[in-house]
């Protein structure tokens, strides 16, 4: 299994949970999605990466399969190719080679764009406890602290879960 498949699939279910996570503006409106998919960066082979999409599914098998798919159509491209999702995903990043303790995303503020944006960094070991930090960018006009609290408790408690 894929270490990151898994946890990227933990994240959207506790994002699909929480509601606020599922908001969107659009045209000075707030939309509410029913679902929220994934649109990461995928690293490839020549030390490139592009951008997958891939659909939240709620049983992690068929998540993985067909985020499996959409890993090795992206790995065996060029260039960002731009996923065609529309406002209904969350941008993820992963550093696995970096523990950070903070972290800033480029953006764009000519370009509306309310998808909250999640990174995750590398998973060590600290005291017998295996930690990764996470980075979590939201707009505020959409969600509090509270909601973001919200969702780290949730997506803690379902990777603690599946621990051990």
């Amino acid at each position: 299994m894929s270490f990151f498949l898994f946890y990227l699939h933990r994240s959207l279910c506790a994002a699909n949970a929480i509601e606020p996570f599922r908001y969107r503006m659009k045209d000075d409106r707030v939309l509410v999605f029913d679902q929220i998919n994934c649109a990461a960066t995928i690293l490839r082979p020549d030390e490139t990466f592009g951008f997958s999409y891939m659909d939240y599914h709620e049983d992690f098998s068929e998540f993985e399969k067909t985020a499996t798919l959409e890993i090795e159509k992206v790995k065996n491209s060029t260039g960002l190719v731009p996923a065609s999702s529309g406002a209904n995903v969350i941008h993820y990043s992963s550093l696995p080679w970096l523990n950070f303790t903070g972290l800033s995303h480029a953006r764009s503020f000519s370009f509306p764009d309310s998808c909250p944006k999640i990174s995750f960094g590398k998973l060590h070991e600290e005291n017998g406890r295996k930690l990764m930090p996470v980075s979590i960018h939201v707009h505020h006009a959409l969600m509090d602290g509270y909601h973001v609290g919200q969702f780290t408790d949730t997506f803690q408690s379902m990777m603690n879960d599946c621990a051990g």
